[in-house]
């Protein structure tokens, strides 16, 4: 994270305490807006490497998937990388991981090619890439 060029961005939520709760009942919203605590719910890291993006890691808890938190983690990475120049982006993911490999397919990633040994366990990766340039 400390690498240059390379970024993280944070999903959060917003999220009452049952007092609050109790409180906005009783009070109005306006306490309630006041004593907001927020809760993580996923992130990204990524990188500018030239004209190509790299998305190091992706990660969404469990209770946030499928919610659109990962898509829009995705689309304000690329958004920044495109500002910076990239023309393309790219990622790593096990070639095991099938939700991995849809959700990515589903945002305009395709399979650019297979890496024998990638992970430490010599699980091999598949290399998905996606052009950024007029997506903006």
């Amino acid at each position: 994270m400390r690498r240059p060029g390379s970024f993280t961005l944070v999903a959060e939520d917003e999220v009452l305490s049952e007092e609050d709760k109790v409180d906005s009942t009783h009070r109005g919203s306006e306490r309630a807006a006041e004593t907001t605590a927020s809760g993580i719910l996923g992130f990204i890291v990524a990188e500018n490497r030239r004209r190509t993006g790299h998305i190091i890691t992706i990660d969404v808890i469990e209770k946030a998937r499928r919610a659109g938190v990962g898509s829009a983690l995705l689309r304000a990475a690329e958004e920044k990388l495109l500002q910076a120049g990239a023309t393309s982006v790219a990622l790593e993911t096990p070639v095991n991981n099938a939700a991995a490999i849809r959700f990515y397919k589903s945002e305009g990633y395709y399979v650019e090619k297979t890496l024998a040994g990638y992970y430490s366990n010599q699980m091999d990766a598949l290399v998905m890439t996606k052009e950024l340039a007029g997506t903006s």
